[in-house]
C-alpha cells in the first residue's frame, strides 16, 4: 500500500509545481497590480461560487488580517459574504448580476477586481468583470484552461481542466499572491518609514538594502504641483522593486530647467508631500540638473522613467549609459494623458 500511497503524493507534487511555474509571468503581474491598488489607496473586491467563493473569502481574510507578518491592515472585501445584497440582487436582478451589481456600487477607479472562476464560464463572474471594466477598476482573472480567453487584464490561467487540480493550483497561487503583496506592505512603516533623507544616510540605508538582497527602484523630477499622473507613477515605479527612493530636484535646478516662477512650491514643501505618500520609502534632494550623479552614487536596481522617454521615439535618455554601467535597468512608467504640472500652473496664471 505504501508505494501507490507515495506514487501519489509525488505526482501531485510534481503536478503542482508545474502548474504554479507556468503561471509565474500572469501570477507577477497580478501582484504588480493587487499591490498598485492597495498602495495607492484602493481596495480589491473578490468574488466566485462554491469552493471559488471560500477563495475569495480566505484572500480577503488574509489581506484584511494577516498573512505571516505584522503590518497595516489592506482593504479587501469579498463579494460573496453578504447574504442580504445577494439574495436581494438575485431575487430583484437575476443571479448573473449577484457580483456585477456589487462591483457597480462599490468599485472605483484604482481599485481591483480578482474574479475566481475554475470553468471560466460562469455568467456572474463574466458579468462582474464586464462591470469592473465600464467603471474603471482593474481587473484580474483566476481561472482554468477553459477560461483562458476571459476578458481581463491580467488572466492568471492553470493549464488544467480537472477542477479539483485547479483549485488546489489557485490555492497555492492565492497564498504566493498574498504573501508577495503582504511582503511590500510589511516593509513599510517599520524601520524603513518614508521619510527625507540626505545623502549620507541613504546611502548608509543602500549598503544595508544590498546585504538583504532588496531591490531598490530609483526615480526622480521636479515633483511641482503634485497631481495624478505623479501617483500613478509613482504606483508604477514603486511595483518594480522592493523601495522606492525619489530623487526631487532642488529649487535651483527647477528655476534652471523650467524657467522663472518655478517652482511654485519649495524643495522644502515638495519633499514634504512626496514623503506622505505611502508608495513613496525615501525621498533625496540633488542639485544636478540631470540625476547621472545621484544614480552614480546610489546605484539603484532600477532607473524608471516616464514613457515619453522610451525608445524608439523618446527624448534623449544620457543616464542610460550609467546604469547600465553599474548592472542597473531602465523601465519605462505608463504615460498618463492629460496630466502636466506646466498645463496645470498655466491655468493657475490664468484665473
Amino acid at each position: 500500500m505504501a508505494e501507490p500511497f507515495e506514487d501519489a503524493i509525488r505526482a501531485a507534487e510534481q503536478a503542482h509545481a508545474q502548474l504554479l511555474r507556468s503561471c509565474s509571468d500572469a501570477l507577477k503581474a497580478a501582484v504588480a497590480e493587487v499591490t498598485r491598488s492597495l498602495a495607492g489607496g484602493g481596495k480589491v473586491l473578490l468574488c466566485g461560487n462554491g469552493g471559488s467563493a471560500a477563495d475569495a473569502q480566505h484572500v480577503a481574510g488574509e489581506l484584511v488580517g494577516r498573512f505571516k507578518r505584522d503590518r497595516r491592515g489592506l482593504a479587501a472585501i469579498a463579494l460573496t459574504t453578504d447574504s442580504s445584497a445577494l439574495t436581494a440582487i438575485a431575487n430583484d436582478l437575476g443571479f448573473d448580476r449577484v457580483f456585477a451589481r456589487q462591483v457597480e456600487a462599490l468599485g472605483r477607479p484604482g481599485d481591483v477586481l480578482v474574479a475566481i472562476t475554475t470553468s471560466g464560464s460562469s455568467q456572474n463572474i463574466i458579468a462582474a468583470l464586464e462591470a469592473a471594466r465600464a467603471g474603471g477598476v482593474r481587473t484580474i482573472a483566476l481561472t482554468g484552461a477553459g477560461g483562458s480567453s476571459l476578458e481581463a487584464d491580467v488572466v492568471v490561467a492553470v493549464p488544467d481542466t480537472d477542477v479539483h487540480r485547479i483549485q488546489e493550483a489557485h490555492l497555492l497561487i492565492e497564498h504566493v499572491l498574498c504573501g508577495l503583496v503582504e511582503d511590500t506592505f510589511a516593509d513599510c512603516g517599520q524601520d524603513d518609514e518614508p521619510s527625507v533623507v540626505g545623502w549620507p544616510a541613504l546611502l548608509e540605508l543602500r549598503q544595508r538594502w544590498r546585504r538583504e538582497g532588496r531591490t531598490v527602484v530609483w526615480t526622480n523630477g521636479c515633483f511641482d504641483l503634485l497631481h495624478g499622473g505623479h501617483v500613478r507613477g509613482l504606483q508604477a515605479a514603486r511595483s518594480l522593486g522592493d523601495l522606492l527612493v525619489v530623487g526631487l530636484n532642488s529649487d535651483e535646478s527647477v528655476r534652471r530647467l523650467k524657467g522663472e516662477g518655478r517652482p511654485i512650491m519649495s524643495v522644502a514643501e515638495r519633499a514634504e508631500v512626496l514623503a506622505a505618500l505611502r508608495v513613496v520609502d525615501h525621498v533625496v534632494v540633488y542639485s544636478e540638473d540631470t540625476p547621472e550623479a545621484a544614480l552614480e552614487k546610489l546605484q539603484p536596481d532600477v532607473h524608471a522613467k516616464g514613457a515619453d522617454y522610451a525608445p524608439p521615439n523618446g527624448k534623449p535618455l544620457p543616464e542610460r549609459a550609467v546604469v547600465e554601467a553599474y548592472g542597473g535597468r531602465v523601465e519605462f512608467l505608463p504615460f498618463v494623458e492629460g496630466l502636466s504640472t506646466t498645463q496645470l500652473a498655466e491655468k493657475l496664471a490664468r484665473r
